[in-house]
């Protein structure tokens, strides 16, 4: 009898601790999807509209002809457009395929894309406006170097671009062995870099985000309701959170047990001088086989002092150490000096909103690459 008492006692606290529990999940699960809807419904960074959707090999990437906006906590939207060909373009243009050459093929992160800027205000557009040629915008804010990789093996054999302008900033090898791209919520795996015996290999991402296929486009608006909060609990932040947590459960109990591909990623981790050297030495060759002048582009944090040389690269590369021109404009040396030239600033009276560089370091750093380029080749065709 009391070994039956026992038994039952036993199983009524797995109850109550399985139903404690349930509980405390559906509490996490209801404090998360309320916290982003009070996201979406305030004066928010980031972006609005369905401009981007999850991609099996980059993580993430533009809907092909996609209009949207790039919003600040201050100051009007800025309308954002990609090509159907998934380019940065301004917002007025068509987004029909590139014909004009010469072409100028940009990889990089948001320094590249422009965050904050008119695609018409970003060196790559102003580079090949200045060459009266036409630019292919492939950066994307929150990409890495493995994604860039990925899009140089796809990109450059296709266009055959006269110019290639390649991103060289110290957090990009980083974002391409971590293995998920920055967001506010949300969990988004990006393809990662694994090395083994000096050779690096792409990883692709560990699951399919569920951020993009779910309707957070919808709510992105100031009004508000119980109702519509109900309905965004339903379709959209529920789902995401429930998808998200069983699939970073079962890809931590991946690497927790260490297989090849995560010894190969913490190796990558390890030694991430050593990856830059190999994959932008690949970018140099790829650009080399397809005729194209690859364009190394340094851009950092504002008046970095030790930061690492690519010295090998440059008998086969033009090097353009944009960063070092930008810091020379400011004679204070100090971060807030720079960012009061160069952040980005809005509202009146003007408050800094972000430090990705504004227009007029962008146009520091077109002009500082058209000076160093040389003239495109002759005999190139449209295609």
């Amino acid at each position: 009898m009391k070994r039956s008492a026992g038994r039952y006692w036993a199983g009524y606290a797995a109850y109550l601790v399985g139903i404690a529990l349930l509980g405390g999940y559906a509490l996490s699960l209801g404090w998360r999807t309320l916290d982003v809807y009070d996201f979406l419904k305030s004066d928010h960074r980031g972006f609005r509209g369905k401009i981007h959707r999850a991609d099996s090999e980059l993580g993430f990437s533009a809907v092909p002809g996609s209009r949207g906006f790039h919003v600040f906590a201050v100051g009007p939207p800025m309308p954002l457009h990609y090509s159907v060909d998934e380019f940065r373009v301004p917002a007025e243009d068509s987004g029909a395929p590139p014909r004009k050459r010469p072409f100028v093929l940009a990889l990089g992160c948001s320094f590249t894309f422009g965050d904050g800027c008119a695609a018409e205000e970003t060196f790559p557009f102003l580079v090949a406006q200045g060459l009266d040629g036409t630019a292919l915008n492939a950066g994307k804010s929150g990409y890495g170097l493995s994604q860039m990789l990925i899009l140089a093996r796809r990109l450059i054999p296709r266009y055959r671009p006269d110019y290639v302008l390649v991103q060289f900033s110290p957090w990009l090898v980083g974002r391409g062995t971590s293995g998920f791209a920055r967001s506010r919520f949300g969990v988004i795996p990006v393809p990662y870099f694994t090395l083994d015996h000096g050779r690096v290999g792409v990883e692709p991402p560990c699951f399919q985000p569920k951020l993009f296929d779910l309707p957070f486009h919808r709510f992105d608006t100031p009004q508000r309701g119980w109702g519509e909060l109900v309905s965004f609990s339903a379709s959209a932040g529920v789902p995401l959170f429930v998808h998200d947590d069983v699939q970073m459960a079962a890809c931590q109990a991946r690497r927790l047990a260490g297989g090849p591909a995560e010894r190969g990623r913490r190796q990558a981790a390890d030694s991430g001088e050593d990856v830059n050297r190999i994959v932008y030495r690949e970018i140099a060759s790829i650009c080399a086989s397809n005729g194209a002048t690859m364009v190394l582009v340094r851009l950092s944090h504002p008046l970095e002092r030790h930061h690492q040389e690519m010295k090998d690269l440059y008998r086969d590369v033009v090097y353009v150490n944009a960063q070092e021109v930008l810091d020379a404009g400011i004679p204070e040396g100090d971060k807030d000096a720079y960012y009061r030239r160069f952040g980005l600033w809005r509202g009146t009276p003007p408050v800094l909103v972000d430090t990705h560089p504004n227009p007029a370091a962008h146009r520091i750093i077109a002009t500082e690459i058209l000076r160093r380029l040389p003239r495109p080749r002759s005999g190139r065709t449209a295609g």
